[in-house]
């Protein structure tokens, strides 16, 4: 009986592990978001200056920003239609990113 409980316990957690996710956006930052309006520069600059200051990376998906846990990697994408892939949490509009790669427009 315990044996069972144990199996069954260890297949409720496998399932409930969300599996990656891949979502097409543009690279943006948290502050700005969806639109940029920094007069005089480019979004890709704009977004730059943002995470330098207090924003993060972020992609926009067309409908909602979803926070990037990898920081690093979405700074030469700024402002590009890119594709990443990691596991999303809705509740808290983040992904854990496992990859970032353009697209071809």
């Amino acid at each position: 009986m315990r044996q069972l409980f144990l199996t069954l316990a260890i297949a409720g957690t496998l399932s409930a592990a969300k599996a990656p996710e891949t979502i097409a956006g543009v690279i943006t930052d948290t502050l700005c978001g969806a639109q940029h309006n920094m007069k005089g520069h480019s979004d890709a600059d704009c977004a730059k200056m943002c995470v330098k200051g207090s924003g993060q990376y972020a992609l926009f998906d067309g409908q909602r920003v979803l926070k990037l846990s990898d920081q690093k990697a979405p700074a030469k994408f700024a402002a590009q239609r890119v594709k990443v892939t990691g596991i999303v949490d809705k509740k808290a509009n983040t992904i854990k990113v496992t990859s970032i790669e353009a697209v071809n427009q």
